[in-house]
């Protein structure tokens, strides 16, 4: 679990080969949907070839008078859902591979909210 203000200043943080990872649906629009939608990839380049986005749960009660900063959201594996699978070329064919996708966006996330998470250990205090 995380405070969505907590893991956007982590995926700010976070780029690995040219790649990033970002909230990319509205945070106002969770009460609607009640999950957050995070991209991998190149935020500039609409491509599919190019760019991933999971959906992840909201935490708690939403109400219309929910601040955005008060959103929790549940970062798990189990919770994860893909928005569309990512396309592969493979001996000439388009091919999707969900786990492909999932290893290219999750470790990287549960290792910076890891890191994340010692250092706030590591603060005196």
């Amino acid at each position: 679990m995380v405070n969505i203000n907590i893991f956007r200043e982590v995926l700010k943080a976070l780029s690995i080969g040219g790649r990033r990872w970002w909230i990319s649906s509205d945070p106002q629009d969770a009460l609607a949907t009640g999950s957050i939608t995070i991209g991998h990839g190149d935020g500039q380049c609409k491509d599919r070839l190019n760019t991933l986005y999971f959906r992840f749960p909201i935490l708690g009660e939403l109400t219309p008078s929910t601040p955005a900063d008060k959103l929790v959201l549940l970062i798990d594996p189990c919770a994860c859902a893909p928005v569309e699978p990512g396309l592969y070329l493979e001996n000439g064919r388009v091919m999707e591979d969900f786990v492909e996708d999932f290893l290219a966006f999750y470790p990287a996330v549960k290792n910076a909210l890891i890191d994340r998470l010692k250092a706030e250990g590591e603060r005196p205090g």
